[in-house]
Formats: structure tokens, C-alpha cells, sequence
């Protein structure tokens, strides 16, 4: 009886024991530690965001994007009138002030960081010039006399920013317009108001105090946001009104809600269907019983092993291990259902071999090569995650493939052991489901083979000709209707620049780079926003100029600052005397030497507009373009490529 059990099996047998062993003695040493200092569960999504392995310092300005728009939030309330809205602003502010995550963001703060920047680039106003007065200075001053005539009387759209005796042409105005695009509403008691046909509107911006990504923070805004609408629409003054988020807390806990809801579906429908196969198939709780703890062992290995590797286990990744279930479990079906053909159907096999050890071993001799097979493939299918670029994919390969590795190599150590005896025979319809499959193929053998290889072929054509692949990770998630339509429309009101979407300049001195963008806005972006690519967009240039634009607008200024020239004209004329045109003059003359220099509009310049320019990294000097209302990707992508800089 010895004799029929193969001797490199025994020997191999021999080598699974003695690995189980040593396995298990390492998972105990690694998991001594853990279990004095307990698991680091992450429930951070943005661990799971992918890295740019080739362009790293994109890497470092996601983060710093991420750390400033990651905690911002805006809620609204909209109505058709003005009295429903008023009355749900205040139920909004009261839900936000017993908020602890939340504070809001104070208008007045804005005002007085505004006046500080309008001080400065008043101070250097014979250098800054916008591309329309440029045009104007150049071809039509006569047009640029009659806006000076309006402004001195009160009729230029602009408004006046110094008197007639410091800007005579009135130009500063306009170049202070740009920091700010004009927003569709009005400020009333601090709170920012927005009326149009769908009604009126009441925003607020807020700060979050804490990570967006983390899921307990998520759970606590989504039940906060919750409470807030049953509020609003419990009250008969509110009910009409419709609250509107944006930010990205509300986006990362309605994509973590789905992702755990789908695994939550997957986990529960397999393991439920495995419960009903094994009791219908095997009519015993020990093989249930048994596939569990080869299971709960394979788990075990992957969260220790994972936890070593990673210095801690992202919750994403126990959500997206339960496919493990469905995959191990596998290994213990192939096995049992093995034992019971060999020693159920075959009577000879138990009275050939009575010792249930060596019968065992015998069913595992039959069934060890595809067992290993399946392992291996498996491995190598989870093992190609491994190369891609999100962190969370990678974990979850390796809890994967060391999961799947602990579960099999327990199997073939201690199954010989722990099923010995004949198991029961299946209920019949279990027979009859699995052959089912068997006999469509038999009867399929009137049907010529070529037949039924040409349609084979034809479905794959189908596939491969329908399927469309993507490499996009934003595939991987698609907001509601309802968020989307949100987010929509509170950025169309604020005019705000999307995070997520920028260009990526870069140069060896800061001067350079400056003029990079200047080339950049002026050869692309302008004609992009004129053909509706996208809406808008904000530069640092466009607030700095270059010293070498600097420069160039201040020539163009001087003919008009000369004896007898515009600015002369104009002042005279508004019957200003002698004295005060030269001294105009003489103003004009001492700022020659000033310059606008970066490091100065960065003392004085709003968080989004300071995060533009990324100063030095990696030896160079970097800045980002923010965009607005993109509608044409591939038209910005082209740019890119044509001025050589990264689009992100």
C-alpha cells in the first residue's frame, strides 16, 4: 500500500510541512509586535491616489494643491424667492456653527488681503498693463483718451482706483480687474448672494478642519449634510429650498461608499453562495468548517505580511480582499470534490487503501499539479498589479497573492489529514447543474466543429473590436448626477479654477519662466479661450509681468508722459495747471528703476493665487497655470505638446 503513494510526492509533502511551519513561525514573530502596539488601519484615500513615477514633481504639486483645495468646502442654499433662502441660510449657519469641522471663511479677511494687493500694484503702475490697453496705447489713443475723459467724470465701468493726479489715464483699474473675475452676486450681511433665472442663491465657503480623504471624517459630513436636508425640508419655510456642496469630502465619501458597497455585495453573495454550496454539495459542516480556517489562515498571513511590508493596512484593501473568499475557497472545492469521486464513487480506493491517511495523500497526489497550477496563475494575474501606479492596487496584490499562497499551502499540508473519511453523496439537482454543462457539449456534437470555431472567433472579434481600454484612473469613479450637478454650479457661479486640471511650466530662472508663461498665454491660451476650449484661466504672469514685459509697457507709456503728449492733453484739458502735469511727468520718470518682483506679490497674494508659483523645485523654477471651464481636452493636450510643458 506503501508503495502505490509516489515517493516525490512524500518528499514534496515533506517540503509544504516544513514551509507551513516556518510560515506560520514567521507570521507569529511579525505578529508579536502588532499585536503589543495593535493594527495601523488607514482609512485614508489618498494613499490610494497614484504616484508619476516619471515626473515626480508633479507628484509634489498635487500635494500641495491637495494640502490647500483638499479642505475646502462650499454649501448652498437655492430657492425660487428670496425669503425661502434667506430663512435656510440661517437654519445653514446654525448646522455650521455647532460644526466642529467646520469654520467659515470670513468675506472681510478677503476685503482687506484685496486692498493690500491693490496697494501694491497701484505702486507699480507704470509697469503693469493688460494686453487691451497695450492694443489701445499702440493703434488707438484716441479711445483711450475718451475712457480717461469717462473715468474723470464717473462713467468708466471700472470705477476709479487713484486720483487723476497719480493715474491720469486711469489704467490701473482695469489691470486690478484681473485678480479677481467678476462674480455673479453681491455680498449682503457677509454672505455671498446669487440671483439669476433659476432663482436666488446663498453660498458659503467653509474650511475643514482635518484630512478629506479619511473616512471617518467622510462618514461624519455625510450624516451632518444628511440631518442638515431633513431640516431644511421637515420646516414648511424651508422645504422648497435645495442644498447644493462642493469639495472634495463630498466626492471621496460618495466613491468610498460605493466601493464598500459593491465589495460589501461581492464579500456577502459569494460567501452566502459558498455556505449554500458546501452544505448542498458535501451535506457536512466539517469541510465548511475546514474551508474557513484554510481561509481565515490565508487572511492572517496577508494582513501581517502586509502590515510588515507597509507599516500599516489601508481599509480599502481588507474591503477588495474579500474577493479572496471566492478565489481560495476554490482550492478547498477542487479538494473535497476530489476526495469524494476517488473515495466515494471508486469503493476499490477505500478497500485498496484502508489507511485514510495514505488515502489522502493519494487524492492530493491526483490533484496537487492543478492545484499548483491554479495558485501560479493567480499569483501571476494579481502579481501584474504590482506594476501600476496606485499605491492601493499594490497592496491589495500582495495581500492578494500572499492570501491565496497561505491559503493552498495549508490545504496541502493539513487537508490529507483533517479529511480522511468518505463524505456523503451530493442532493441530486447538485448533479444535475454540474452536468449540465457536460451535456450541452454532447449534444453540440452534431455541429460542425469549424462551425462552432467560427463562431468562438466572431465573439472575440466582437470583443476586441467593442472593448474600449483606458489607462485614466478617474475612469474608476463617476460622481452622481446630483453631486455633479452641484459642483457644476457653484464653480460656474464662483468662476474658480479646477484643481485637478493644470499646466506645468518650468524653467531655470525665474525670469525665464515669467516669460514662459507670458509666450504660453499669448500663442495658445488666449486663442484657446477664444475658440471655447476653456473659459479662463490665471497665471502669475498675468498679475507679474516679466521685468523684460515690465519693461516694455513702461516704453510704451513714455511718449504719452512726454511734454506736449497724451497725458499732458488730458490733464490740461481737465484744467489741471502747469505744475501738476510736470509733476505727473516727474512721478513718471522716478519709477523707472521700480520693478514688480514675485516674491513681492507672494506676501500679499490669496493661497490660490500664491500656490501658482511653485518657486524652486528640483533645481528649476516652477509654476502651474490654472484653468477654468474646460471643454476641449484634447485641444489642451495639443497645446501642451506644442510648447513643450505638462498638462496635468
Amino acid at each position: 500500500m506503501i508503495k502505490t503513494i509516489n515517493i516525490s510526492l512524500a518528499r514534496w509533502q515533506q517540503l509544504f510541512s516544513w514551509a507551513l511551519l516556518l510560515l506560520s513561525v514567521v507570521v507569529l514573530l511579525l505578529a508579536y509586535p502588532l499585536l503589543q502596539k495593535g493594527f495601523v488601519l488607514e482609512t485614508d484615500l489618498q494613499s490610494l491616489f497614484p504616484q508619476d513615477r516619471h515626473n515626480p514633481l508633479v507628484n509634489k504639486i498635487n500635494e500641495r494643491l491637495y494640502r490647500q483645495f483638499g479642505n475646502k468646502i462650499l454649501v448652498a442654499v437655492q430657492a425660487a424667492e428670496m425669503e425661502q433662502v434667506n430663512a435656510a441660510a440661517e437654519v445653514v449657519a446654525s448646522a455650521i456653527n455647532t460644526n466642529a469641522q467646520l469654520q467659515v471663511s470670513a468675506p472681510s479677511a478677503q476685503l482687506e488681503l484685496a486692498a493690500q494687493q491693490h496697494e501694491l500694484l497701484q505702486r507699480y503702475r507704470y509697469q503693469l498693463l493688460t494686453p487691451a490697453q497695450q492694443q489701445l496705447i499702440n493703434t488707438q489713443t484716441q479711445d483711450l483718451l475718451e475712457q480717461a475723459q469717462a473715468a474723470l467724470f464717473g462713467f468708466s465701468l471700472g470705477g476709479s482706483g487713484l486720483s487723476p493726479l497719480q493715474d491720469p489715464l486711469n489704467l490701473s483699474p482695469a489691470y486690478l480687474q484681473q485678480l479677481q473675475p467678476a462674480l455673479k452676486g453681491e455680498f449682503i450681511n457677509d454672505r455671498l448672494v446669487i440671483s439669476n433665472s433659476d432663482g436666488h442663491l446663498i453660498l458659503f465657503a467653509l474650511n475643514l478642519h482635518g484630512e478629506a480623504f479619511n473616512l471617518q471624517l467622510q462618514a461624519q459630513m455625510n450624516s451632518w449634510l444628511q440631518n442638515l436636508r431633513n431640516q431644511l425640508a421637515s420646516n414648511p419655510q424651508t422645504s422648497a429650498t435645495q442644498v447644493l456642496v462642493s469639495g472634495a469630502v463630498f466626492h471621496a465619501a460618495e466613491a468610498s461608499a460605493n466601493a464598500q458597497r459593491e465589495m460589501s455585495i461581492i464579500g456577502g453573495g459569494s460567501s452566502l453562495g459558498v455556505l449554500l454550496l458546501f452544505l448542498l454539495a458535501f451535506r457536512r459542516i466539517k469541510p465548511l468548517l475546514v474551508s474557513v480556517l484554510s481561509i481565515a489562515y490565508g487572511c492572517l498571513v496577508a494582513m501581517v505580511i502586509n502590515h510588515f511590508l507597509f507599516g500599516k493596512i489601508h481599509l480599502m484593501t481588507l474591503v477588495f480582499g474579500a474577493s479572496l473568499i471566492g478565489v481560495a475557497v476554490d482550492y478547498s472545492l477542487h479538494y473535497l470534490c476530489k476526495h469524494q469521486d476517488l473515495l466515494c464513487k471508486h469503493q476499490d480506493l477505500s478497500r485498496a487503501v484502508p489507511d485514510a491517511h495514505l488515502r489522502g495523500k493519494r487524492v492530493l497526489e491526483k490533484l496537487l499539479p492543478a492545484l499548483s497550477l491554479s495558485l501560479i496563475t493567480s499569483v501571476l494575474g494579481y502579481s501584474s498589479l504590482l506594476s501600476t501606479p496606485l499605491p492601493g492596487l499594490q497592496q491589495i496584490a500582495l495581500f492578494s497573492m500572499m492570501g491565496l499562497a497561505g491559503s493552498w499551502l495549508f490545504l496541502v499540508v493539513t487537508y490529507p489529514l483533517l479529511i480522511r473519511q468518505p463524505l456523503p453523496q451530493p442532493v441530486a439537482i447538485i448533479d444535475r447543474c454540474a452536468a449540465a454543462v457536460w451535456l450541452f457539449w454532447v449534444r453540440m456534437r452534431g455541429v460542425p466543429a469549424r462551425l462552432i470555431a467560427l463562431g468562438v472567433a466572431m465573439l472575440i472579434v466582437w470583443g476586441v473590436v467593442s472593448v474600449q481600454l483606458s489607462s485614466d484612473v478617474r475612469a474608476l469613479y463617476k460622481p452622481s448626477a446630483q453631486l455633479l450637478a452641484a459642483e457644476q454650479r457653484l464653480q460656474g457661479a464662483l468662476q474658480g479654477v479646477a484643481p485637478n486640471q493644470y499646466f506645468l511650466l518650468r524653467a531655470k530662472t525665474a525670469e525665464e519662466l515669467l516669460q514662459s508663461e507670458e509666450r504660453f498665454r499669448r500663442e495658445h491660451l488666449d486663442g484657446l479661450v477664444t475658440a471655447g476650449a476653456l473659459s479662463g484661466y490665471i497665471a502669475t504672469s498675468s498679475i507679474v509681468p516679466s521685468l523684460h514685459q515690465q519693461a516694455v509697457n513702461y516704453a510704451l507709456l513714455q511718449p504719452l508722459y512726454r511734454a506736449e503728449g497724451l497725458v499732458g492733453q488730458f490733464m490740461q484739458s481737465a484744467g489741471f495747471d502747469a505744475q501738476a502735469i510736470v509733476q505727473a511727468e516727474q512721478d513718471f520718470s522716478a519709477a523707472a528703476p521700480q520693478h514688480l518682483l514675485v516674491d513681492d506679490w507672494l506676501k500679499v497674494a490669496r493661497p490660490d493665487q500664491g500656490l501658482l508659483w511653485m518657486g524652486q523645485l528640483e533645481g528649476d523654477y516652477v509654476s502651474i497655470v490654472g484653468l477654468r471651464g474646460v471643454a476641449d481636452v484634447q485641444a489642451l493636450s495639443a497645446a501642451a505638446n506644442n510648447h513643450s510643458v505638462v498638462w496635468v
